[in-house]
């Protein structure tokens, strides 16, 4: 393990700000969508949320200057990324969310950690080390402590709902995995904002149908707003922080972050419900940070340790 204070200091806590915000942004998300996923259909809702996130996506390329230089041999690789980001991932969600209790989809989701190390292995992305398998094991192992209860709910009337969310998890797993290489060489904002408009190109029909058939008539303006924020700083500026710290650490270092949407909801929701933690959300906090502690602390950062100067660097 070589330790380097260098210059490093700075931009492990724009790191660690990056992942704060990044759970913030995604954990409150459950809570300002509640009232929009009661009062209009998914499919619409993730129709939206794209559009949203497109316009959101291109202000933030127009403010920053910057430009895309798309190579023609890029192209596919982006559909590809973007289908796996929007309407696969996001398809699969919706719908297996109509068969399983709300409880399955942060279950699963939690297991992402696992499936994005165990691909990066097998693709040669990643090197398999101790304290990966270690700190996803803690994060999974948190997230379970505070759900555990919710297993039992498990079994033969939600097993199809259940493969379709280890679906919709198996495929933002890869596209986490595959988007690796891109976000280097194109940039974070610059990918997202291709990732998220192939993506929604790709799901317009489907969305366009839903829209066209769809019933708003009961909807209220908490549902609408619920929506908006989903747009714009669930699938934009969320988004744009998943690719941003994927661009400076390794995809299994991103994927544990995940781990701690789950905790950090309760968390939320007693702030703004006023509902009491137990002493079991307290465990949970404890363990998952420490996995994701763990892995990003210990393990460091692949790319800043090559090329700009890590705190840690562990490889």
């Amino acid at each position: 393990m070589i330790i380097n204070f260098k210059s490093s200091t700075k931009k492990n806590i724009i790191i660690w700000l990056a992942i704060f915000f990044f759970n913030l942004f995604s954990s409150f998300a459950h809570i300002a969508g509640k009232e929009a996923v009661m009062q209009i259909a998914p499919g619409n809702i993730a129709f939206f949320r794209s559009i949203l996130a497109v316009f959101v996506l291109w202000i933030m390329m127009r403010f920053s200057g910057k430009t895309i230089f798309l190579e023609r041999v890029d192209s596919f690789r982006f559909v590809i990324l973007g289908a796996l980001a929007v309407p696969l991932n996001q398809l699969a969600f919706i719908t297996g969310l109509q068969y399983t209790p709300v409880s399955h989809p942060a279950l699963f989701y939690a297991t992402t950690s696992a499936w994005v190390l165990v691909i990066s292995v097998l693709i040669g992305v990643e090197r398999l080390r101790w304290w990966k398998w270690v700190g996803v094991g803690l994060s999974i192992v948190g997230v379970f402590i505070l759900m555990g209860d919710k297993l039992l709910t498990f079994g033969n009337k939600t097993i199809l709902g259940d493969m379709i969310l280890l679906f919709a998890v198996l495929s933002w797993s890869l596209y986490t995995v595959i988007c690796k290489p891109i976000v280097e060489r194109y940039g974070a904002l610059e990918t997202t904002f291709l990732v998220m408009s192939f993506g929604a190109l790709l799901y317009f029909p489907f969305g366009l149908f839903f829209t066209v058939t769809g019933d708003f008539s009961s909807a209220s303006i908490n549902a609408w707003l619920g929506i908006i924020y989903l747009g714009i700083m669930t699938s934009g500026v969320a988004y744009f922080l998943w690719i941003w710290l994927l661009e400076r650490i390794r995809p299994s270092q991103v994927a544990v972050v995940a781990s701690a949407q789950p905790p950090t909801t309760v968390l939320l929701a007693w702030l703004v419900f006023g509902e009491i933690p137990s002493l079991k959300l307290v465990f949970s906090i404890i363990i998952v940070l420490s996995g994701i502690i763990l892995m990003v602390g210990y393990g460091g950062s692949k790319r800043g340790a090559d090329t700009e100067g890590s705190t840690i660097n562990n490889e």
